[in-house]
């Protein structure tokens, strides 16, 4: 019997001891001791060891360099970006609880480099981190001369820059790479927000290269430009090279992961959006700034989005943020739309994707739910089981359902995938000073956006879905906009933005099928602008616009001044109630093809009546 005991005692403590081993955590803290010393082939050798334990690794506070020449190599195919072999710094992949922590350190990274992989990882949190680079991805220069007649400019580049000319062609360069010109912005010295009507500015350079001349060692002469007009002396030209060429260096790349906690961090600069998170559930951004760092004479921080995620899952939650002087919009939010361009038998399709920097996307697994909608009214006409689904290529997928699929003869068919879809709440951030719009909604789950500051080149929040260009979906059902002050959007001149704008790509003979978006409140806001236009809506089931503050500011000239403030298009169930406008004329509501709606009379600085001015500016008005 004491025999018997004494084994049980003995099997209790190696039990417990194996699962004290397996839950073991490694802790590791670097400090620098070279001010040129390269942490690449320090990180790799702790991320790259004991893969299986919990792990938490510590700056102390310090400048710490990344170089590429020992870095972690992989081929990925990034969604919205360019895909091909890229080079990690911090490679997390297959991890569970992970934390680093910077102290506040700075790191710079030298080269093509990708700062953060985050792939088929559980429990990571970085925090406390400032991500720099030594050379920038975009060119940058003060104005110093033009001529209207001759359409030239002179620009004086950046100290920052390397760049060389060549045959007439101006390259700038980095640690080990070097790209031409192409997509490129104008803005203003003083304000460091893009010029007033800036699309004047822009040079098509499809259709024309830019010739450039060295005036001097820095100061380079431009010719051959074709734009509107020439930038002006003293404002501040940037570009960051052609098209398809410069979404490579994403500053977090997050991929299939769960429970991301990003906090503390100041990303200064990336070569394409600060951070794109594909097929990741439940993320935490805290404090999670891209913007330049303080006291900076640059004038770009990321060249892309500051933040994007494609089809998501569970709650991504940004707080206490801060994006500035991005080249796209702080946050993007959506789904993707596959092209369907044949049926294999009744159980299985072929698609493939509509706008390149798709290819390769992890579109759908097994299980997941399939929404089929046809692309020119965006309506949904069945959904299907993935029993199965495979890569013929980058580009084309072959998906098996388990039942037979819906019956679309001669229709042009798009399939998103509806098990993948993320709520959303963006709570106490600041956007300003960028290019594009401050927020891009298209999720289906709930939205919260409530007590930030806005104010974009661009549309304030867009709410869109397009099956027919960025093949970005889906519908939104549940989204309260509440509390928020816009100042100044839609500075760009391209097209009316609106503060709201929420606009489904539907073609107009096909707008009368139904219904694309539903639920949205818009309601308690302060806008602060000088074009009229608000609000405009298109197919939207269940519209509440009340108790907003407009005031009509003398910033800068009205650009499309013919519009009205709330322009509601296809729209049903609407309600607009306790809204105040203050300006030089009263406000109008514009309605066309409207169902159900509930508008107060006596709503301060507005029109009593309702009149028919439909925007003719957005797609097929």
């Amino acid at each position: 019997m004491n025999k018997f005991f004494s084994l049980i005692v003995l099997l209790l403590l190696f039990s417990f001891g194996c699962s004290g081993q397996s839950n073991k955590a490694t802790h590791h803290v670097f400090e620098v001791s070279n001010k040129e010393e390269d942490f690449t082939p320090k990180v790799f050798e702790v991320l790259h060891n004991n893969k299986e334990l919990a792990c938490t690794i510590e700056f102390k506070n310090g400048i710490y360099h990344f170089y590429p020449e020992r870095a972690f190599e992989k081929y990925v195919k990034i969604s919205n970006n360019d895909n091909g072999l890229r080079k990690f710094i911090f490679a997390l992949e297959s991890r569970k609880n992970i934390t680093i922590n910077g102290n506040g350190s700075t790191f710079i990274f030298h080269g093509s480099v990708i700062p953060f992989l985050i792939e088929n990882s559980t429990n990571i949190k970085i925090e406390n981190i400032n991500i720099e680079y030594d050379f920038p991805f975009d060119l940058e220069g003060v104005v110093v001369a033009n001529n209207e007649k001759e359409k030239t400019f002179d620009l004086k580049i950046h100290q920052d820059n390397k760049f060389k000319i060549k045959d007439d062609i101006l390259y700038f360069s980095g640690y080990d790479w070097e790209i031409g010109l192409g997509e490129n912005i104008v803005y203003n010295a003083t304000t460091k927000a893009p010029e007033y009507f800036t699309s004047n500015y822009e040079h098509n350079y499809r259709k024309n290269f830019l010739k450039a001349k060295a005036l001097d060692e820095k100061t380079v002469r431009f010719s051959n430009l074709n734009a509107v007009k020439v930038p002006p002396v003293g404002s501040i030209y940037s570009d960051k090279g052609p098209h398809g060429e410069n979404r490579k260096i994403v500053g977090f790349r997050v991929y299939k992961s769960k429970n991301l906690e990003l906090n503390n961090i100041n990303v200064y600069h990336s070569g394409s959006m600060a951070l794109i998170a594909e097929k990741t559930e439940t993320i935490s951004l805290n404090k999670f700034n891209v913007a330049l760092k303080e006291g900076s004479s640059r004038i770009i921080s990321a060249t892309a989005d500051a933040t994007h995620f494609i089809n998501c899952k569970g709650k991504i939650t940004i707080d206490n943020c801060r994006f500035e002087n991005m080249l796209d919009d702080a946050a993007n939010v959506h789904g993707t739309y596959m092209m369907c361009n044949q049926i294999i038998n009744p159980v299985s399709v072929s698609v493939k994707f509509g706008h390149f920097q798709q290819q390769g996307f992890d579109f759908a697994e097994k299980r997941d739910t399939l929404r089929f909608i046809d692309r020119t009214n965006l309506r949904s006409i069945g959904i299907g089981i993935v029993k199965d689904i495979e890569m013929i290529n980058e580009n084309h997928y072959a998906i098996t359902f388990e039942e037979q699929i819906p019956e679309f003869a001669n229709k042009n068919i798009a399939i998103e995938n509806i098990s993948w879809m993320p709520s959303l709440e963006v709570k106490n951030c600041t956007v300003k000073q960028n290019r594009a719009r401050s927020l891009l909604i298209s999720t289906s789950k709930s939205v919260l956006i409530e007590n930030n500051y806005f104010s974009s080149m661009m549309a304030g929040i867009r709410i869109c879905g397009d099956a027919n260009y960025w093949f970005e979906s889906g519908p939104v059902s549940n989204v309260v906009i509440k509390g928020n002050t816009f100042e100044n959007i839609g500075i760009g001149g391209h097209a009316p933005q609106a503060i709201l704008q929420i606009d489904p790509i539907i073609g107009k003979k096909y707008r009368e099928d139904g219904y694309y978006h539903k639920n949205i409140v818009f309601e308690n806001n302060t806008i602060k602008t000088f074009d009229p236009l608000i609000i405009y809506a298109l197919s939207v089931d269940g519209l509440i616009i009340r108790n907003n503050t407009i005031i009509q500011t003398k910033t800068f000239p009205q650009i499309f001044s013919d519009l009205s403030l709330f322009d509601l298009q296809n729209c049903t169930n609407i309600k607009i109630e306790g809204n105040t406008y203050m300006g030089d004329n009263k406000a109008s509501i514009s309605e066309i093809n409207c169902q159900k709606f509930e508008i107060e009379s006596k709503q301060k600085g507005f029109l009593k009546s309702i009149i028919q001015n439909p925007n003719k500016y957005f797609y097929e008005n």
